[in-house]
């Protein structure tokens, strides 16, 4: 009678502490969303991610809040925050091993675009991305081919172009260690 009593009490002290979590997480966003404090907000989810294992939506909210973040830059005209807040996301992608969520990339296209543009305007396209960070790596490496067409289309690449940009690609990410290629690119860099 007694290892019923005190399953049930350890169930519900386990049901208490993950209300508490919840309870303290959720108004702690709140809070700050209210303040208009989005970074403080998603630096917060970040914090309480590996705790809250029981909910697995918290990436996909996380990534919708970084989304909110990068099209406020991108509307504000500050493609120099957008761009390291894009460099962030990337490496909280690659982190969490899975793919950026189709808004970000349609973001990431975006800010890339622009800070290129910006940069040609400027007389210093060379000096607009490292070669890892720009919108050339969506139009090669990316596993959606919508996206690396989107991302094409941007610099309007013909054939040749785009099988020279995917064979430095190939070679880069052999002598850092590698990246995987995009799904359905042959190796070589031939489509």
């Amino acid at each position: 009678m007694k290892l019923p009593l005190a399953a049930l009490l350890a169930l519900v002290a386990i049901l208490v502490a993950v209300a508490l979590v919840e309870a303290v997480s959720l108004g702690a966003q709140i809070g700050l969303r209210m303040s208009g404090r989005l970074d403080d907000e998603i630096r917060w989810m970040e914090g309480m991610e590996p705790v809250r294992v029981w909910d697995p939506g918290r990436h996909g909210r996380i990534d919708r809040r970084y989304a909110e973040w990068l099209e406020r830059e991108l509307r504000a005209g500050r493609v120099d925050h957008a761009v390291r807040l894009m460099r962030r996301v990337r490496a909280r992608a690659r982190a969490r091993g899975g793919p950026l969520d189709p808004a970000l990339v349609r973001l990431g296209l975006e800010t890339y675009t622009r800070a290129a543009d910006r940069m040609q305007r400027h007389g210093r396209l060379s000096l607009a991305a490292d070669w890892n960070d720009t919108l050339f790596v969506f139009a090669v490496r990316d596993p959606e081919p919508r996206h690396r067409a989107a991302a094409a289309a941007a610099f309007v690449l013909d054939p040749a172009i785009e099988a020279s940009l995917i064979a430095r690609c190939e070679a880069r990410q052999n002598a850092a260690g590698g990246m995987l290629r995009p799904a359905g690119a042959p190796a070589g860099g031939a489509r």
